[in-house]
Formats: structure tokens, C-alpha cells, sequence
């Protein structure tokens, strides 16, 4: 997201746990048990050069709380002492700021951890988890911008919030009705990776056309998480789109599609895979085949099931 005066740059870490060898997903179930707001606490690192310190780290973790609490996606705010055994939710947020000068010029830079984490570890709640990093810049006037502290408060403030709002929208999903649902789905934008997850994890089939859609999308996070969430719904569709793929030198795809069919089943699905194996010029694949369709073939319930 670009502002006229700062600019931030998320980048999700590996916090999402494989769905498949071929797509990723947070688990869920629709009736899932309540999550409390434990504590919002906001770190800082050690070492010379760090400004950090200009940060008044307490109004920072209030405005981050206030965010959540106020955005309605946990139960309510609690002490752990109080309420023994029940789902606490504690969320960290690591800063670390600098002021640059170069040229005349001046800028102050965030980079911002937001960490998530659920206790005790319930599966239903783990799309609850997070482990994302941003950064930010803000350029400003060294003569009229006397106030340092003004201008990192500021920019700290600002990150977060972009953080934590776009972490909000993302749980919002998870009770969102199927309609709502449907609408990130279908359109390019920021959420739909969540709402693929959210589709697998609810069960929503009617979303099937769209997902099969998705498996041609230009981004690969989103082909691999739409044939991730077929497999789950197990949904016998996919197939041919799946032995119609143009990716049969690719061993990588090659892999998430075998893979995929021998979940799937079915006479279609069997059909392709012992073509592969037969008559793939690749070795390699060749072999993933053949382990796929014995896969298929062991399992009595899919060998009868029809695509």
C-alpha cells in the first residue's frame, strides 16, 4: 500500500501449515470456540543506532489493543489468571526504528513484527495465528521537522495500524457469511488467499467454479492454494481441468498435480496418471506417477469413486 507520505511493505513469514503437498491453509471449523485478547506488547531491540527508544512504546500498545478490541474478532479481553484453561490469544509486536540522513534529506524507517500467538493450541482456532513482518519509510523536512519523537511516534503508529488492520480483515473472513465470502473470492485483491482458505475450511462447494478458475490465476500462491482447497473438499471436478495442466515438463508442477489426482481419485484420474507413467519422457515423473496411482489404487473407497 502506498501513501502520498510513507509507504509500507508486508511480508508474510511461513506461519501457514501444508494443506497438501500442493497448497497451504490455516485449519478451522465454523463453530469454533471462543478466543480471549490476552496481552499487546510491544518489544524493541538492543544495540547502538537503534532509534526505537524515540517511540513511546506504551500509548503504542494501548492504540494497538484498543484496535482490537474494537474490531470484535476475539471474545474479549481477559487475564489468563482469571480464567483457567480458556483460549488466550497474546499478541507482540517488535519494532525497530532508525532516522537516516542523506543529502540534505531526512527519513525516518520502521520495520514492524507482528507475532500472534494462541494458547492453548487449538486447531480450530489457528487461522488466529500470526507471524507477519513490514517495513516503512517517511520523508520529512529536517528544518521544519524539529520534533523527532513526533515523527517516529507517528510512523510507528502508522504501521502498526496498517499491520493490524490488515490482520483484522483477514479473521473477519472466518465468521463472515458466504455471500461475503464469495465476493473476496471472486475478485483480485489482497484477502482472496484467505478466502480460499476459508472456502476449504467451511466446506463451501458451491465455490468449486471459482476455484477451479483460480488454478489458471498468473500468481502461483493462488493456483497452489485453489488446487489445496479442492483436494480438501475433495471435490471430483478439478479433475479435468487438472489432466488438461500444460505444465508436463515441469516437475514441479507435474508433482502438485500428480499429487493432487491421486487425493481426488477416480477413473479419470487413474486414467492420466498411468498414462504419465507409461509415457512421460521424464524419468522422474514417470515415477511420481506410478507411486501416485498405487496410492490411488490402495484405497478401496477411491478406486470406485467416479469423477
Amino acid at each position: 500500500m502506498i501513501f502520498s507520505w510513507w509507504r509500507v511493505f508486508c511480508v508474510p513469514c511461513a506461519v501457514w501449515a501444508m494443506l497438501c503437498p500442493v497448497a497451504c491453509k490455516r485449519p478451522s471449523a465454523p463453530n469454533q470456540p471462543s478466543l480471549w485478547l490476552g496481552s499487546v506488547s510491544i518489544t524493541t531491540p538492543a544495540g547502538a543506532g537503534d532509534d526505537s527508544s524515540l517511540v513511546d512504546r506504551e500509548t503504542l500498545a494501548q492504540k494497538a489493543r484498543s484496535q482490537l478490541v474494537q474490531a470484535g474478532i476475539f471474545a474479549g479481553e481477559t487475564p489468563e489468571s482469571t480464567r483457567p484453561g480458556a483460549a488466550v490469544a497474546r499478541v507482540r509486536i517488535t519494532l525497530a526504528m532508525e532516522l537516516v540522513r542523506a543529502d540534505g534529506k531526512a527519513a525516518a524507517r520502521a520495520g514492524v513484527g507482528l507475532n500472534v500467538s494462541v494458547r492453548p493450541d487449538v486447531v480450530a482456532l489457528s487461522h488466529f495465528v500470526e507471524d507477519v513482518q513490514a517495513s516503512a519509510e517517511m520523508l520529512f523536512d529536517q528544518e521544519a521537522q524539529s520534533d523527532k519523537k513526533g515523527v517516529m511516534q507517528r510512523l510507528a503508529e502508522r504501521t502498526v495500524d496498517d499491520l493490524l488492520a490488515t490482520y483484522v480483515a483477514r479473521q473477519k473472513l472466518w465468521s463472515a457469511k458466504p455471500m461475503a465470502v464469495h465476493a473476496v473470492l471472486a475478485a483480485p485483491g489482497d484477502l482472496r488467499l484467505e478466502a480460499i482458505r476459508v472456502t476449504a475450511a467451511h466446506g463451501l462447494r458451491e465455490e468449486v467454479p471459482n476455484l477451479i478458475a483460480l488454478l489458471s490465476d498468473d500468481e502461483e500462491t493462488i493456483r497452489d492454494a485453489a488446487l489445496g482447497a479442492l483436494v480438501e473438499l475433495r471435490d471430483p471436478r478439478a479433475v479435468p481441468a487438472l489432466t488438461k495442466a500444460k505444465s508436463m515438463k515441469d516437475r514441479r508442477e507435474m508433482r502438485k498435480i500428480i499429487d493432487a489426482l491421486a487425493a481426488l481419485g477416480g477413473q479419470e484420474a487413474a486414467d492420466y496418471l498411468s498414462f504419465v507413467a507409461d509415457a512421460h519422457e521424464d524419468e522422474e515423473i514417470r515415477n511420481m506417477a506410478k507411486a501416485a496411482l498405487a496410492r490411488l489404487k490402495s484405497r478401496p473407497s477411491v478406486k470406485s469413486a467416479s469423477p
